[in-house]
């Protein structure tokens, strides 16, 4: 059995506190820029890296390969959702209705999102269904990358180790995807915590009929 290392990095603190990122490029602050370099310090033989084309994680991404000497692919699959009108406010503000609206959709809190996302699109935001369906399709091309070295390969392939440096948002997805939790779901939303420059194992084992299996290393 073939065996291939995921790691996901999300990214730092961000110079701006309290405000919903998504699709904001927000640039990293100094505590932000520490927590990557301590998180990186536990990778080891890194061979590919794929990156979130926002600041907050490309920075990073790019200063990293540079240093081991690794090609770098940026993929929007790993941006943030699209938070839409709510992108760049602050949390304050989005927990509390907003009843001065007549527009059901704007009086939409970020709770009521956090309760129920399949059901609850942020105004002018992404949905759920478009969010996770490209993170699938990014999940899919890099398991089918790994069956087709084992394939290509014939044999005991040496271990491939993968750096992945997104988005809380995608993470959370990535591991509810692993461990089974119902999709359409809310469970990853709400009770999975991925703090800033958290690093996550996954490993992939591609066994005799060249299917991919993930489990979350602890």
């Amino acid at each position: 059995m073939s065996v291939f290392n995921i790691y996901l990095l999300r990214h730092g603190e961000l110079v701006e506190t309290g405000v919903l990122c998504g699709r904001s490029d927000i640039a990293l602050s100094n505590t932000g820029k520490q927590q990557l370099i301590e998180a990186s310090q536990g990778l080891v033989d890194i061979s590919q890296c794929y990156s979130s084309p926002l600041i907050r994680c490309r920075a990073f991404a790019e200063s990293y390969c540079q240093q081991v000497d690794i090609s770098l692919q940026i993929t929007a699959d790993l941006k943030e959702m699209d938070f839409g009108d709510w992108d760049g406010q602050s949390y304050q503000t989005l927990w509390q209705p907003q009843n001065s609206t007549k527009n059901a959709e704007n009086a939409l809190t970020l709770g009521d999102f956090w309760q129920n996302p399949w059901q609850c699109q942020p105004p002018n935001g992404e949905t759920m269904a478009s969010f996770t369906a490209r993170i699938d399709s990014f999940w899919a091309r890099l398991l089918h990358q790994f069956e087709q070295t084992v394939q290509k390969e014939q044999q005991q392939c040496r271990p491939k180790n993968t750096l992945v440096v997104s988005h809380g948002g995608v993470i959370r997805y990535i591991l509810a995807k692993v461990l089974g939790l119902p999709i359409p779901g809310v469970n990853h939303m709400a009770n999975i915590d991925v703090p800033y420059g958290a690093l996550i194992h996954i490993q992939v084992s591609i066994d005799s009929n060249g299917k991919a299996w993930s489990k979350l290393m602890l």
